[in-house]
């Protein structure tokens, strides 16, 4: 099948959560499909990978996004009643390259992926078209109005409500549409009230997968190190090491005076490179590969007070065997199997009481990680996962439509 993949951020290199997911859906897919592939370059530096994705993309487009510009072209909108979300990634250049394509490929899938390019499937034809939201943004907006002071508060909460409208009437314009959780499609659910049931789209839950690692990555070490892995340019990320650093280290660092707190993840803001003074904070930055870092940990946390969808370095923990300590909010978008051999706690009381008691027995962090890579290895290949996306394609070869059926029946609950 010939499959337009539309991606608000160019997918490679895949080193932060939206790209790892677009990136496997495109690799996964490209087993068996022709796949042209249209994004956005927002870092300058990530256009010189566009060649590296014809490897698995019959043709590609990546436009360079100036984010200050888009950032102005967002805000004007807004306040002409619009939403920044559609005006920043709107451009003349991509809607004539899609224009090209189409005159000369007759697409059987168009796939949009996160609403920032939703707008851009309506005019190429195809027999099915998905919006893959991930997570939803309009719920992000609002929880970041929630942390954050006026002005940045009502801004994220006019682009939230605005947001969600547009996300209940993309509803009417897509076949289908996927969300990386559950929690995430209650969501959309209940914003829509009787609006999905008048909408022919049908909603899906299509989840992330993981690598894992080696077996000789595994046994978690007495190394009395605590970790934390993201983009440390993400609001939510540098929100949740920054209170973690000022409200829990200090009371973990009291009981285990030779622990260390480190700090994975590229382009560290400069509040998080002042936490490299704090005794027993180390901000490492990026890494070749995360599972380097992980392999050196005895615990891993991630103590998110906002964001959204599925924490991908919950996952990645995961799958090397290290024993997580998380928050109500960071757990939102797992699964009741996945979240059983975590820790859940929210007060910084709570997680330093969580942290400390880890940290003093190597025995349980070691049978915690284990249960966990066994929960991963059995619920999150990405195989698995975009079989339940391609199963939404429609026509397709017999073997696809009796793996997405079985897809389908084996997730019809989420």
């Amino acid at each position: 099948m010939n499959v337009l993949y539309i991606a608000h951020r160019i997918p490679y290199p895949p080193n932060k959560g939206d790209k790892l997911r677009s990136f496997n859906q495109i690799k996964t897919l490209a087993e068996r499909h022709d796949i042209w592939c249209a994004a956005f370059a927002d870092d300058p530096g990530d256009q010189v990978y566009a060649a590296l994705l014809h490897q698995w993309c019959r043709d590609v487009c990546v436009l360079p996004l100036n984010r200050t510009w888009a950032t102005l072209k967002g805000l004007w909108n807004l306040f002409r009643g619009g939403t920044v979300t559609e005006a920043f990634y709107r451009d003349a250049r991509m809607t004539r390259r899609l224009a090209r394509w189409a005159k000369t490929v007759r697409f059987d899938v168009v796939l949009a992926f996160s609403s920032g390019v939703a707008d851009y499937a309506g005019p190429v034809s195809a027999d099915t078209k998905v919006l893959d939201f991930c997570d939803l943004d309009s719920q992000k907006w609002l929880s970041y109005a929630g942390r954050t002071h006026f002005p940045r508060s009502w801004l994220y909460r006019v682009e939230g409500r605005r947001l969600a409208r547009r996300e209940r009437a993309w509803l009417e314009d897509f076949d289908h549409a996927t969300l990386i959780s559950a929690t995430e499609k209650a969501d959309l659910v209940r914003g829509a009230d009787g609006g999905v049931k008048g909408s022919a789209c049908r909603i899906t839950v299509v989840g992330n997968g993981v690598l894992l690692p080696s077996e000789h990555d595994l046994p978690v070490p007495e190394s009395s190190v605590v970790g934390f892995v993201g983009a440390m340019d993400y609001a939510p990320n540098v929100d949740a090491v920054t209170w973690f650093a000022d409200r829990i280290w200090p009371v973990v660092l009291a009981e285990h005076p030779h622990a260390r707190f480190q700090i994975v993840g590229r382009k560290p803001s400069r509040a998080v490179r002042r936490l490299d003074r704090r005794p027993g904070v180390e901000v490492i930055g990026e890494v070749t590969h995360v599972n380097d870092a992980l392999k050196t940990w005895q615990v891993s946390v991630a103590p998110m007070r906002m964001g959204r969808g599925v924490q991908n370095k919950v996952l990645e923990a995961m799958a090397a065997a290290r024993p997580v300590v998380l928050t109500s909010q960071a757990a939102a978008g797992l699964s009741e199997r996945d979240i059983k051999h975590l820790t859940i706690a929210d007060g910084a009381s709570d997680l330093a009481d969580a942290v400390k008691r880890l940290l003093g027995d190597v025995e349980l962090c070691r049978r915690l990680g284990r249960e966990s890579r066994g929960v991963v290895a059995r619920e999150h290949s990405w195989a698995r996962e975009v079989a339940k996306l391609e199963a939404l394609f429609g026509r397709q070869a017999p073997h696809l439509r009796r793996a997405g059926a079985e897809v389908i029946a084996q997730h019809s609950g989420s």
